[in-house]
């Protein structure tokens, strides 16, 4: 199937593999663009995503679940129209800086290079409004799973 012949945009299936990831719902993560070889995803500000109560700092294992999963997206985005699950092989992340109080965090993943069997991924966070001081930086990899059903899920 063709780019054009597909039901469905980048970002509809963005959107709808986000829904089917339980914590990515209860972060309240959003998609703001899906391109062939990137996409954004925002993570909203709120306070029980907070790590450290004293400084209001958004915790660091939600910026990280958050990469994941636009790490994972950004390989979705670029083996479209067809669908794989990817689960994470090996994530590397450097923290910067925390975010400011109240901050949302913006994170940019891009799938660089693909082979038969694995993803590899670039990630950047920074927080919203601040896109040229990061707070996080990534390199992940994933296992393409080809599997004929995964996309029946998804796409219906």
């Amino acid at each position: 199937m063709t780019e054009s012949a597909s039901p469905f945009t980048r970002l509809d299936i963005c959107n709808r593999f986000l829904d089917s990831v339980r914590h990515s719902k209860v972060l309240g993560m959003e998609v703001l663009s899906a391109e062939e070889y990137a996409v954004r995803t925002v993570l909203p500000w709120r306070e029980d995503l907070v790590g450290n109560p004293e400084n209001g700092v958004m915790h660091g294992g939600a910026i990280f679940a958050m990469m994941d999963q636009a790490g994972g997206m950004a390989v979705t985005c670029r083996t479209f129209p067809t669908f794989e699950i990817t689960p994470t092989i090996d994530f590397r992340l450097d923290h910067l800086r925390g975010p400011a109080k109240g901050a949302s965090v913006i994170c940019e993943a891009s799938c660089y290079r693909l082979t038969d069997h694995v993803a590899f991924v670039r990630l950047t966070s920074w927080e919203e409004g601040n896109e040229d001081e990061p707070i996080a930086t990534g390199l992940a990899t994933y296992t393409r799973l080809k599997i004929d059903t995964a996309g029946k899920v998804v796409g219906q």
